[in-house]
């Protein structure tokens, strides 16, 4: 028992991939019970894994129709995955920690850090309380105003429960980043897609859910400061988070506008090219709504969303991809090698080298895992390699958008798809960090050689 111990909870790293792989299995096993299942359907054991990896990474890929094949206990179970999967299975277990007054160990705190992509242990548990404070007040005030409207507006479609069913389905899905819905007919957000009130509430959860949980801590803090009137000044790395992705989502949807105005959206209004080019341009950041089809939308904006989905949200965030500060960081690294500078300077701030290397090993590794997994596709599956690239790159940013495939993979290509959802949520790092060993000091040093690259 102890060599099994030390096999999968040896380092703090694989401890957090095992509770991952043992959270998604669980959750398997709950979706596949007969109460989860809708009289008539039928739910097999590879579509239960997918959709509890879709939740637990909040993709939004799916081999089913939600609506269709779970009941209410079903959807209510996905909606906990999507809740647990969003947040961290680690922060939302240190809860437990919280509540039961148990000191949080040097090894819980480890965990937590690896959870949340933090830099140190420092103030972890301050961070932890702060963030699930704003979780709870963004999701309660989300659900009631999206309950009310759908029950006011929407009365001819949804009774008062089901207004309000939707509403704790979606508001949890929307804020996670997962993609998932239970509308009628099961086609995302497409019923929505002339509702500016519903879109835009709609974009609030998406964005706060994705900008990550250290600038929702900091604004807490803010609001604090503000009223015990002291100063509050926000920290560097908030500021970079909230200006990558706002920067991004805004020249994005110029982008997609330019394109698409003589295009899918030559024949709409002004506020409704606009709105649409708001909406898809953020929902390809992780979120995986849709209030159109992909397939609408020309082949160059396909592999623009395609690229979005790669890099994804905020690190510690509700979100995935290689995450904006990786992207951030490998291009001015690459443009400080081309103007022969020896630091990366943000701020009058310099960068550490190893943050940039890592940074770098992200972005390769997340390449190789595409090219991999899209290797193996394009032998096992019918489809182009169009089609599969935009489907990989979904799965690996945790996005949820497809061109239709999903329910007609191969079991090859549903395999490969659940293993990249994995990947993609627990971070290409702490996948390479899993092999890590001890570190070991060797007195012997070898001469250096130099090699032609390039």
């Amino acid at each position: 028992m102890k060599k099994i111990k030390k096999l999968f909870f040896g380092t703090y790293v694989r401890g957090f991939v095992v509770s991952y792989f043992i959270f998604l299995m669980t959750g398997a096993i709950m979706l596949k019970l007969p109460i989860s299942i809708q009289d008539g359907q039928s739910l097999s054991w590879i579509d239960a894994i997918f959709v509890s990896v879709s939740g637990m990474s909040t993709t939004g890929l799916t081999t089913v129709v939600v609506k269709d094949v779970l009941t209410v206990f079903g959807q209510t179970v996905l909606a906990f995955i999507l809740q647990f999967g969003g947040i961290g299975l680690i922060m939302l277990v240190s809860i437990f920690w919280l509540v039961m007054r148990k000191k949080i160990s040097f090894r819980e705190r480890t965990m937590i850090m690896t959870d949340q992509n933090q830099i140190g242990r420092s103030g972890i548990v301050r961070f932890v309380k702060s963030v699930l404070i704003m979780i709870v007040i963004i999701e309660i005030i989300g659900f009631a105003i999206m309950g009310t409207y759908l029950a006011i507006a929407y009365s001819d479609v949804f009774s008062i429960s089901e207004a309000y069913f939707q509403a704790f389905f979606l508001t949890i899905s929307m804020f996670t980043n997962a993609g998932f819905d239970i509308s009628p007919g099961g086609n995302s957000l497409m019923m929505y897609n002339t509702d500016y009130f519903m879109q835009t509430l709609a974009m609030g959860l998406m964005l706060l859910g994705a900008i990550g949980f250290w600038p929702l801590a900091e604004l807490k803090n803010w609001y604090g400061a503000k009223r015990r009137k002291e100063t509050f000044k926000f920290t560097l790395f908030t500021k970079i988070l909230v200006v990558m992705h706002l920067g991004l989502w805004l020249a994005s949807a110029i982008i997609v506008y330019g394109i698409e105005f003589n295009g899918f959206l030559a024949d709409k209004g002004f506020i409704e090219g606009i709105y649409y080019s708001l909406f898809m341009s953020l929902t390809t950041r992780n979120a995986g709504f849709a209030t159109m089809s992909m397939t609408d939308m020309s082949a160059t904006v396909q592999v623009l969303f395609g690229v979005l989905m790669f890099i994804g949200s905020s690190p510690n965030s509700a979100g995935g991809g290689i995450r904006t500060t990786t992207f951030l960081l490998t291009i001015m690294g690459i443009i400080a090698f081309a103007r022969g500078k020896d630091q990366i300077v943000i701020r009058r701030k310099s960068i550490k080298f190893d943050t940039v290397y890592k940074s770098l090993m992200v972005v390769i590794g997340a390449g190789a895992l595409i090219v991999i997994a899209l290797l193996i596709m394009t032998y096992s599956e019918p489809f182009t390699a169009h089609e599969l690239f935009f489907e990989i790159a979904s799965a690996f940013g945790t996005t949820g958008l497809s061109l239709g495939i999903t329910s007609s993979l191969s079991l090859t290509g549903k395999l490969v798809i659940i293993a990249v959802m994995f990947i993609g949520r627990v971070g290409i790092l702490s996948l390479l960090l899993m092999f890590k060993g001890d570190k070991q000091v060797s007195s012997l040093k070898y001469p250096e050689i130099d090699l032609i690259v390039g």
